[in-house]
């Protein structure tokens, strides 16, 4: 990915300050490690830094490994990487959990957050808080389709549906000799 840059600070030109032109095809600083990548979606209006290697970069980046630059430039336009990631104001998210790593919507009402104890997702109303012992999930219906095994107990405040009809509570087993079972007790 890259981004053509408009500097936010005007420089002193003739004693006067100007507007400074634009950069253009600014490759975007993607952080890789430990065998993940953070690729950051970057849009129109946001806010970032524009660093300038000392060198030519091209043999460096395209090899991935110490290399001699291929040309003498320094500090060049060429070998600009755009940064993202200020956030101009006094704004500060709405809405996430604090002491977490987040990464969000603005309004907070989409979120990952990951803290020493848990992993939450948030998505609108709905949320999943994925604990050392537990799930706890929020929302007005989960829909599973795989199977689903479980070695302890399943409780439930309300019934609990078959074939989206028969009840776990109330339901009846037909007898061959007459009638059917009581419900189950």
């Amino acid at each position: 990915m890259t981004v053509n840059v408009q500097p936010l600070s005007k420089h002193l030109e003739n004693g006067r300050y100007e507007t400074q032109p634009p950069i253009l095809q600014v490759p975007i600083a993607v952080t890789r490690t430990g065998g993940f990548i953070f690729r950051p979606w970057i849009k129109v209006g946001d806010i970032g830094l524009v660093v300038y290697l000392d060198h030519d970069m091209d043999s460096t980046v395209t090899g991935g490994k110490e290399a001699k630059p291929l040309t003498e430039r320094n500090h060049s336009t060429s070998d600009a990487v755009f940064i993202g990631g200020i956030v101009s104001g006094d704004y500060s998210a709405q809405g996430v959990p604090d002491e977490a790593h987040v990464i969000a919507k603005e309004d907070g009402t989409i979120y990952v957050a990951v803290t020493d104890e848990m992993v939450s997702v948030r998505n609108n109303d709905t949320t999943a808080d994925f604990g050392v012992e537990s799930i706890d999930i929020k929302t007005t219906t989960v829909n599973i389709t795989a199977d689903v095994h479980v070695t302890g107990e399943i409780t439930a405040t309300k019934d609990i549906l078959a074939k989206s009809s028969i009840s776990g509570a109330h339901h009846t087993h037909p007898i061959r000799s007459s009638g059917s079972t009581g419900q189950p007790a």
